[in-house]
């Protein structure tokens, strides 16, 4: 990516997350006006996920999909969104070793594995296209995921295949993880359009090596 597409890049985000933090900066937009209005969806969708090493030289990436409901309460230019997500998502990992917070090493040739999601976020935003039949959102907020299902098999010497156990699971994964989303959608008549973008604050995983992970999600939806 050349030096000019960074610059905008970077506009664009630092854009992305001050416009609704100006509008928090602004209590009155939900003292006065119009009564909140609240309305209920539902939204299906996609989600990439990279895995970004400490090194920088190695990422690993999982798909998945998803599939959820959301709350939104308006007031003027302004809407908090409450959301519950279940996301579905699997991923090979190769030629690796977990390294767990007990010391342990589980070393693997090639690593499947599935597991399942519940994404609680809890965002501010604001609109900044607000029609009859079309609006703009932007929004940012904090997500708290919760690992509700996962399968794991490790190959080793390609000939030797198990499964983990649930302790031994629990060695390489934490039960939550946190973060801090972006995002914009687009609502058209009763139906939403959304794309986000998360970063963790910490891993899913209790190894040495694999930093945050970086999630990706566009999902359709509509308004009840």
């Amino acid at each position: 990516m050349c030096k000019r597409h960074k610059t905008i890049m970077k506009k664009l985000f630092t854009i992305w997350f001050l416009f609704p933090l100006c509008l928090m900066a602004k209590p009155e937009l939900f003292k006065t006006g119009g009564r909140p209005r609240m309305q209920i969806g539902g939204q299906v969708g996609a989600n990439i996920n990279y895995f970004v090493y400490k090194n920088g030289m190695q990422k690993d990436e999982s798909a998945g999909y998803e599939g959820g409901i959301f709350f939104r309460i308006s007031r003027q230019m302004a809407f908090v969104q409450f959301e519950i997500n279940f996301l579905r998502t699997s991923v090979n990992f190769k030629n690796g070793i977990f390294t767990t917070l007990l010391n342990n090493t589980i070393p693997f040739d090639v690593l499947k594995m599935k597991y399942h999601t519940v994404g609680i976020p809890l965002v501010f935003g604001a609109y900044a296209v607000q029609k009859p039949i079309f609006k703009l959102r932007f929004y940012t907020g904090i997500e708290t995921t919760l690992i509700a299902r996962t399968k794991v098999v490790l190959k080793q010497n390609d000939t030797y295949t198990f499964k983990l156990t649930r302790p031994e699971k629990r060695q390489i994964f934490r039960p939550a993880q946190f973060n801090y989303l972006l995002a914009t959608g687009v609502d058209i008549a009763m139906f939403t359009i959304d794309f986000k973008y998360s970063v963790g604050m910490r891993s899913f995983f209790k190894e040495e090596y694999r930093t945050q992970t970086h999630l990706f999600q566009i999902t359709v939806g509509a308004i009840f």
